[in-house]
């Protein structure tokens, strides 16, 4: 069975579970937003096969109709238990660990977080756990991916910005502070 062909199976399963649940396709409908007219198009096939019959008085589960309702429970719960796994996952990825090295000191950071107010920075004491390391000294793994830049008039001053490709909030955050310094440094040599 392939993907398309499971995603057809849950949803019938999930709207029978509902109509059966609510005993009437007319409501079952109207309470997931859809259509009675396409509700009842989309079950017309798992009828049968799961199940469950209609009549004037509603709709009414088979004995196997009852098995595959609390199967769909089953399923409604694992689906809720991936839901919450997922926006948990998502409350973590908005939030970017941010180094900056003990000798410098990032100014102005608040503009980011006025214009990406679903991204929270938290500055982090170790680098280890940062998306962004911000130093004025060359990273210790060679591999990592970093830009360095070179600010300042007649003082010239390194600086080093390492950033976690893969995490697109990252960038947006990389790119802020890269376009912050070099603003700064256009404004040193007026």
């Amino acid at each position: 069975m392939n993907i398309k062909n499971y995603t057809t199976l849950i949803r019938g399963i999930l709207y029978v579970q509902e109509i059966i649940r609510c005993k009437s396709i007319n409501k079952a409908a109207e309470e997931n937003n859809i259509k009675a007219s396409n509700l009842s198009l989309i079950i017309s096939n798992f009828e049968k096969e799961i199940g469950f019959k209609r009549s004037s008085q509603g709709c009414m589960p088979t004995k196997q109709g009852c098995k595959i309702a609390e199967l769909a429970v089953e399923l409604k719960e694992q689906i809720q238990k991936m839901s919450n796994w997922h926006e948990n996952m998502c409350q973590k990825n908005r939030m970017l660990n941010i180094y900056v090295s003990p000798n410098m000191e990032l100014t102005d950071w608040s503009d980011f977080e006025k214009n990406h107010p679903t991204i929270k920075l938290n500055f982090v004491e170790e680098d280890i756990m940062a998306d962004i390391k911000i130093s004025n000294t060359p990273p210790v793994n060679p591999s990592e991916k970093y830009t360095e830049l070179h600010i300042g008039g007649s003082l010239r001053q390194k600086i080093w910005i390492c950033c976690n490709e893969r995490n697109p909030k990252a960038l947006e955050f990389f790119d802020f502070i890269v376009a912050k310094l070099l603003l700064l440094y256009d404004q040193s040599k007026l």
